[in-house]
């Protein structure tokens, strides 16, 4: 039909808003046609309506069926099956699935078995049986030489192969998949969301700070350039949580306000959820637990939530509240690595230190499964913090020291604060006339950072030392962050933005930002300002 023709085109240069009226042009010509509804329930999807969207594909499947195309029937019941997983909905995923598996049966295969190969990876119960159907998927994809399948497929064989351990060859896999996505094979834009969401999870959950920020930079212009709405502010949100972890707390509030600017659905299962628990996240972090509270308030029950509610109860003093969510979180399947690091938290905070040990040593052996530096610093703060809770503070010395040593080496600023803040109490135990020393420097890497509640309790440390509990006022320099010293170091060899930028590997954008960020600490005006100060501190 010409209407649809014209709808698809303008849906092939990501015209949304032009596609989605030229697709509700044609349905007015010919109500109920199929392709109309679903060429409708796609531009709805990018422009961020995905309730509406949903809607309109489900009434596409049943006009498929009704014509007798059961492959597009199927295809489209594949990925219903996966917005209704995502949403939580258990028993209506399994029966869309279900239903895609028997419309697909014998039929000549096509992307849409691509698709349901792809929802079974998925949902697979283990990395194991993942990989399995991440395999199939891809050798798939090789049949039909269909690239939007095979980005997906190796993505998902990239999660599955991080996920047994197998760290350096998934991540290889990852960087295909985005290399697929981003770089013009793939066409369709779900596709490409797809595998670049998948990837930026693994780089995320991995703590590979470097990667994640590449990849999150390189899929957000994407993203931008593509308007692909929905995937921008999910990844914004993944970024945001990149720069958290990294001590990039100001870049990172910006990133995160952008990613809650463009997603008005904090649902569960909605793109607002994210963005809101990693803002939450970050105000915990930066001791505001009343405007945590606000951000987590109607995403409770939300996966991403967990962290931040947890966090939230243990600073109230609300344990049995975090004892429940811990609980709540863990029921039913293998414990996730994070859900033992909050368990061996809420168990310190109950005072019990000899399971919080049990707790500690499980989460080392899967740390060294995964070969993720991040969670053996986890598990040796545990470990340092149950010893010293025991009076064993030869035992917690030792642990703190490697915590902190582990958490340098994955780029996790405010978790080897702390670590280093409790080797200083392990000090204090032992009497070394370390400890003052030690507690300072937790204290100064508290105040660069903007973590008021730790900064308190390193300074409450060195009172009861006898020593002065705040840091004298030092002058702009040290309120820089790690990245905005080395911006300060470039403006002051005479680089400009776009020279930053470069050099960094960053976009323009978040060079400019950095730089209006370090004039405006150091109270100047100009570039050469910045530059005088640069050399007065021996950058």
């Amino acid at each position: 039909m010409a209407g649809t023709d014209a709808a698809w085109a303008h849906f092939a240069r990501a015209d949304w808003e032009e596609a989605r009226a030229a697709f509700a042009a044609a349905l007015d010509e010919q109500p109920g046609d199929a392709e109309a509804l679903d060429g409708l329930g796609q531009s709805l999807w990018w422009l961020g309506d995905r309730d509406a969207a949903i809607a309109s594909r489900c009434e596409a499947f049943a006009a498929y069926r009704r014509a007798g195309d059961d492959r597009k029937a199927g295809g489209l019941a594949a990925y219903l099956a996966g917005e209704h997983r995502i949403d939580g909905r258990v028993a209506a995923a399994a029966g869309w699935l279900a239903r895609a598996e028997r419309l697909l049966a014998g039929r000549p295969l096509g992307a849409e078995h691509g698709w349901l190969a792809i929802e079974r990876t998925k949902r697979a119960g283990d990395p194991a049986e993942a990989e399995r159907s991440a395999r199939a998927a891809l050798e798939l994809a090789h049949r039909l030489a269909d690239p939007d399948i095979e980005c997906m497929a190796l993505a998902q064989l990239g999660r599955a192969a991080v996920a047994q351990g197998r760290v350096d060859a998934g991540m290889a896999l990852l960087d295909e998949a985005m290399a697929v996505a981003l770089g013009g094979e793939a066409a369709d834009p779900l596709a490409c969301g797809d595998a670049c969401c998948t990837t930026l999870v693994v780089c995320h959950g991995v703590a590979d700070v470097r990667r994640a920020s590449e990849w999150c930079e390189a899929v957000v212009d994407f993203s931008e350039r593509r308007r692909f709405l929905p995937v921008q502010s999910w990844c914004r949100a993944i970024y945001g949580g990149v720069l958290v972890r990294s001590g990039e707390w100001a870049l990172a509030e910006a990133v995160l306000g952008e990613a809650l600017r463009r997603s008005a659905d904090r649902r569960r299962g909605g793109g607002g959820a994210l963005p809101l628990a990693t803002l939450a996240g970050l105000r915990l972090r930066q001791g505001r637990p009343d405007e945590a509270a606000q951000l987590l308030a109607g995403i409770e029950e939300h996966p991403s939530a967990v962290a931040p509610l947890v966090e939230l109860h243990l600073t109230r003093g609300e344990i049995p509240l975090a004892r429940a969510v811990v609980d709540q979180a863990a029921a039913g399947g293998t414990p996730d690595p994070v859900v033992l690091v909050l368990d061996g938290a809420v168990t310190l905070a109950e005072g019990d230190a000899v399971t919080a040990a049990r707790l500690a040593d499980a989460l080392g052996a899967e740390a060294e499964r995964l070969d993720r530096d991040d969670l053996q610093g986890e598990a040796a703060l545990l470990a340092g913090r149950a010893a010293l809770a025991s009076g064993r503070g030869a035992d917690a010395a030792r642990a703190l020291e490697t915590a902190g040593a582990c958490f340098a080496g994955a780029g996790a600023v405010l978790e080897e604060g702390r670590a280093r803040l409790g080797l200083a109490r392990a000090q204090v135990a032992l009497a070394s006339p370390l400890a003052v020393r030690t507690a300072r420097a937790a204290r100064d890497a508290f105040e660069r950072l903007g973590a008021r509640r730790d900064a308190d309790e390193a300074a409450a440390l060195l009172r009861d030392l006898g020593v002065a509990g705040r840091a004298a006022g030092r002058g702009g320099r040290d309120e820089l962050t790690r990245r905005e010293r080395e911006v300060l170091g470039l403006i002051a060899i005479g680089l400009s933005n776009g020279q930053i930028a470069e050099r960094l590997v960053i976009a323009p954008k978040t060079a400019e930002h950095h730089v209006g960020n370090v004039l405006g600490k150091l109270g100047v005006r100009s570039r050469a300002e910045a530059a005088a100060h640069a050399a007065r501190d021996g950058l």
